[in-house]
């Protein structure tokens, strides 16, 4: 399976590899390389999304059962550009909300390990809240953002299936997304991982371009 990102004279991921699970803080792998959370419902395509982001059909796996991950897990993913080098980080995939069987134990919609981690963790330099643009923005998505507002983190919200849509529907509902969760429009990114839309280097918007830029900015 070729990279979704794999695009000539830009960001490319060149290796992608799962690290470990942890349900702690404490359980974290070393704190030595940037950290990209991705958080969003259970069913809104996370897996399948980060597969499709590394061009590996079993990097993450995609359940048939929303609500199955209750621990952090991280991956090491190198990105390389053909004149800037490689950059080196972490993708920490959160467990969903909305199905989760844990819910009712959930303190304001995202339970104590996913908020310890957004709290504690230095090396966090961007959270990424994953949307269904034909479902849009729910009342968990928009908390998950003001969290992440309040703790000056900076976030990005992620459409995803957008493939669905077609391009003039694209360009409404990202003004919509924007507007619904309170962020820039610039803080939009629509994508598919079943035809790689928005996941590589292409254009302003692409995904590997936007998080190479992310990493850079933190300074880790």
């Amino acid at each position: 399976m070729t990279s979704a990102t794999e695009t000539k004279g830009g960001w490319r991921v060149v290796s992608a590899s799962f690290e470990l699970s942890a349900p702690t803080l404490d359980a974290c792998p070393p704190a030595t390389l940037p950290e990209i959370a991705v958080g969003g419902r259970s069913n809104v395509g996370k897996s399948s999304l980060l597969n499709a982001f590394a061009g590996q059909r079993g990097l993450a796996r995609v359940s048939r059962t929303p609500g199955r991950t209750r621990l952090l897990n991280f991956f090491k993913i190198t990105l390389r550009h053909p004149k800037l080098g490689d950059r080196v980080f972490r993708w920490v995939d959160l467990p969903g909300y909305g199905f989760a069987a844990a819910h009712a134990s959930i303190r304001e919609t995202f339970g104590p390990m996913i908020e310890g981690y957004l709290q504690g963790r230095g090396v966090l330099c961007e959270l990424m809240v994953l949307i269904d643009v034909r479902r849009g923005a729910g009342d968990q998505d928009r908390q998950l953002l003001e969290y992440a507002a309040a703790r000056q983190l900076p976030a990005r919200v992620v459409g995803t299936k957008a493939d669905k849509l077609g391009k003039a529907e694209r360009g409404l509902v990202g003004r919509e997304l924007a507007a619904s969760v309170g962020l820039p429009q610039t803080a939009i990114c629509l994508t598919s991982a079943s035809t790689g839309l928005g996941l590589g280097d292409d254009g302003r918007g692409g995904l590997a371009r936007l998080l190479a830029r992310r990493i850079d900015d933190a300074r880790i």
